[in-house]
This record gives structure tokens, C-alpha cells and sequence, in this order.
């Protein structure tokens, strides 16, 4: 199992840069736009499913929600003796088993999610105040909802359960 013991630097179109023990405001985003809605009430618990199915057991999961086209959600790679698993691979897996998922109850095939993610490190408490904000007020923002807590596909992850080492 490959895993991240100091910092990594990627790059494909956008710059990717990992160090063990950090906190990342992410994004996925729909291949096209209209693919799907990914806010229909038989597709976004699908996406949050796959959220909270390894919260506290690969990563501490914190704020998300599930927009029409795309996820923001803020996650920290859980590290065990001084390593972590790379974030790279935590949002393959959620976003492969995702769009399995979407792409049954569909009835389509083919790729559903932008290749890249959107992955910003949060740098502090501020830092983290601001992208939880961005999440809580998405969809208000989007003029989907008037209130904030009017949308359904905002959460939080369960209480983290400390295993950092």
C-alpha cells in the first residue's frame, strides 16, 4: 500500500501538494454539465454515503454538501505510526464508487467525474472557518434554497475520533 510519509507534489493540469497530517477543502465536479443532478434525492445520498462510509477510518470527515454539479466536502487523510494513506487515493475510491453507483440508478455508462479535484490545504482555523462557510452557504448562494439549512445535502462528518499518530 502505497502511503504518504512526507510531502508529495503532484501535477496533472492543476498542482496537487500533500503533507501527512493536513486538512483539504476538496471539490469534484461533473465531467459535463447536465450529465445529471447530482442533488436528485435517489443520487446525492450516494455521494454522501460514500462520504461517511470510511469517515474515521481513513479520513476525518468535516463539512460537505452535494450540489447539482459537484461536492465541496473537508476531509484530513487519518495517519497511523507517522503515515497516511495519499489523498489521491481516498478520492479515487469515493469517486469510482460513485459513479458505479450513479451510473446503475441512471441506467448509463461512461464517466461521470472531471478527472482532476480541486484540492485546497487549509492553513488554519480561519482557513478552515471560510471553506465551511463556502459549503454551508452553497446552495443559498446558488439560489437553490433560501436558507441554509433548507438544503438537504449539507452535513457534518461524525465527531472525529482521534487516532493520529
Amino acid at each position: 500500500m502505497d502511503e504518504v510519509h512526507g510531502p508529495t507534489r503532484r501535477r496533472r493540469h492543476l498542482p496537487h501538494e500533500e503533507y501527512p497530517g493536513d486538512t483539504y477543502f476538496l471539490t469534484f465536479t461533473l465531467k459535463k454539465r447536465g450529465l445529471c443532478d447530482l442533488s436528485r434525492d435517489d443520487v446525492a445520498p450516494i455521494v454522501i454515503g460514500a462520504l461517511l462510509h470510511f469517515a474515521n477510518a481513513r479520513y476525518y470527515l468535516f463539512e460537505y454538501t452535494v450540489m447539482p454539479d459537484h461536492v465541496h466536502a473537508i476531509l484530513r487523510p487519518i495517519r497511523r505510526n507517522g503515515r497516511g494513506e495519499p489523498l489521491a487515493r481516498i478520492i479515487h475510491s469515493i469517486k469510482s464508487w460513485t459513479a458505479n453507483q450513479i451510473n446503475r440508478v441512471l441506467g448509463r455508462s461512461g464517466a461521470l467525474w472531471l478527472d482532476e479535484t480541486y484540492e485546497h490545504t487549509i492553513r488554519n482555523r480561519l482557513d478552515h472557518h471560510e471553506k465551511a462557510s463556502h459549503i454551508w452557504s452553497n446552495a443559498t448562494d446558488a439560489g437553490l434554497v433560501r436558507r441554509p439549512e433548507d438544503w438537504p445535502w449539507y452535513g457534518v462528518g461524525p465527531e472525529p475520533i482521534v487516532q493520529d499518530s
